[in-house]
């Protein structure tokens, strides 16, 4: 298993930043094959795009989960990138172009550097809280992208919780985490960042979407903002597959969860190629 932290200079944002990948074991070599022959890159690995949740960085995964672990035994590459704490994953208005960065810079870069995707039914998107919706987003506004995507923690219609004053919303808060993203509530309703609006625009076709997962500890403080999430779907006709089980906002549910998140990405592709 290959585990390396990289750091490099992103042309979009201007500044360093961090990732780190995870790559399966090299290949063996067939009988009578040359160490030239080996090296050559031929099938790439299926590559899971992994984010990380607010507060967060490029190392929360491999630090507090057994990813390199589940990554080994499925076979898949992961690729955990770092953007700004509180950003969500936002071309910020006044901020970085984060998901620019994310969505354009990264993927390339990434699977120019390594064998990896090259293909939708072998690219996949997960993420916690935070990175749930970056998930989200990625997935609605890049649908050619991705196969599957899963949402872990992070499924919600965020104008709901964003109404409740999370955040710091409050117009008159010049560095409130809503104004420095959006530039304001109203600026995000109605928006392609806003899920409502996601949820309605996927459920105009379903299909020319990926699959999509969302899994939500019992005790976690979002979990009835999941549930309006996933009642608002439904209305949407928009199949999702939904998994709860016991645990809070916290590592322990997350690292739970995520082999069952690999597993059902990997089946979801599979599906498709069939």
């Amino acid at each position: 298993m290959g585990y390396m932290r990289i750091s490099f200079l992103s042309r979009v944002l201007g500044f360093h930043t961090n990732a780190t990948v995870i790559l399966p074991s090299d290949r063996p070599m067939a009988e009578g094959q040359s160490l030239e022959e080996a090296c050559r890159i031929g099938e790439r690995f299926p590559v899971l795009y992994l984010l990380h949740g607010g507060g967060g960085n490029a190392f929360d995964w491999p630090r507090f989960t057994g990813v390199e672990r589940y990554a080994e035994e499925r076979g898949i590459a992961v690729v955990m990138p770092e953007v700004g704490a509180t950003s969500f994953y936002s071309d910020m208005v006044h901020g970085y172009p984060y998901f620019t960065f994310l969505s354009e810079e990264l993927p390339t870069m990434m699977e120019t550097l390594f064998p990896i995707g090259g293909s939708r039914e072998k690219r996949f998107v997960a993420g916690l809280s935070m990175g749930g919706y970056g998930t989200l987003k990625w997935a609605f506004r890049k649908p050619e992208f991705f196969s599957a995507a899963a949402a872990l923690s992070g499924s919600s219609l965020v104008m709901e919780i964003f109404d409740q004053g999370f955040g710091s919303s409050a117009e008159d808060d010049k560095c409130s985490m809503v104004n420095l993203n959006w530039g304001g509530l109203e600026k995000l309703r109605n928006s392609p960042d806003d899920t409502r609006y996601m949820l309605d625009r996927i459920g105009e076709n379903p299909s020319a979407y990926p699959a999509l997962y969302v899994a939500i500890g019992t005790e976690d403080p979002t979990y009835e903002y999941t549930g309006h999430f996933m009642d608002y779907a439904k209305k949407c006709g928009i199949p999702i597959r939904y998994e709860e089980g016991p645990g809070g906002h916290e590592w322990k549910f997350w690292d739970a969860f995520l082999p069952r998140a690999m597993d059902w990405c990997l089946s979801e592709a599979q599906k498709q190629k069939e």
